[in-house]
């Protein structure tokens, strides 16, 4: 007869599943399935954009498949996390003086990520689409809408929306703003820039959080990229 038979190892094989754990997971596991499968549908359509490339292709055709497939890409993933009441919340109405303090906060950040960025010689590197838009004789505003729109549109939705909100009810709100600024630096695949992307990430996070909506941080997101646009365009 078993001495202690109250006395289990909370890993044997006849524990209870935690139900907080278990709650977690259920929680968790369709956000990070759908950024997972998001990282790999881009993934592929960039290898099979880049397999189909010819030097004698009219690179306005190339660059226009290419941003239709993101979009498309973009699309269902919102579609996805439309359903999530938090993900949503776009246009709640911030804290009082929220939007002003993100303007304040985005604009500093612009400046010192560009100082950063400028030090480091692969920033603004061949590989930009925004670059490529350029060369390709892209109007300016084409390109605004392309590379500044429509990306801080579902990064914001995607990342401090779905992700941010989700990963909230289960960690503390400083661990929950770091995950998810990880996953917002990996998913631009640019290592040189990964830290740049984490801060940025971070920044953002702090900022749904004070803010209480998501709308100020898609208008300070939508701001970064613009800068980024002119300045590749020489027009600031």
């Amino acid at each position: 007869m078993d001495a202690h038979p109250s006395h289990q190892s909370p890993l044997s094989v006849g524990s209870p599943p935690d139900p907080g754990a278990a709650a977690a997971g259920n929680l968790l596991r369709p956000a990070l399935l759908l950024w997972l499968v998001t990282q790999v549908a881009l993934g592929l359509y960039v290898q099979a954009m880049a397999f189909l490339w010819r030097p004698e292709m009219d690179p306005d055709t190339y660059l226009m498949i290419w941003e239709v497939g993101y979009l498309l890409i973009c699309g269902v993933v919102l579609w996805f996390v439309w359903p999530d009441p938090d993900a949503r919340r776009v246009f709640a109405r911030p804290r009082p003086r929220m939007v002003e303090l993100c303007l304040l906060v985005g604009v500093l950040t612009a400046l010192l990520l560009s100082m950063w960025e400028n030090q480091i010689p692969s920033a603004w590197s061949k590989g930009s689409p925004i670059v490529f838009e350029k060369e390709a004789g892209w109007p300016v505003w084409a390109s605004l809408i392309a590379s500044s729109v429509a990306p801080a549109l579902f990064e914001e939705w995607m990342y401090r929306g779905l992700l941010l909100q989700r990963f909230r009810r289960v960690l503390s709100p400083a661990l929950a703003v770091a995950v998810q600024a990880m996953l917002f630096a990996v998913m631009h695949r640019d290592e040189v820039m990964l830290l740049p992307h984490f801060v940025f990430g971070i920044v953002a996070g702090v900022l749904r959080i004070a803010a209480g909506s998501l709308w100020p941080c898609m208008l300070m997101h939508l701001l970064w990229n613009a800068h980024i646009v002119l300045l590749v365009y020489g027009l600031i």
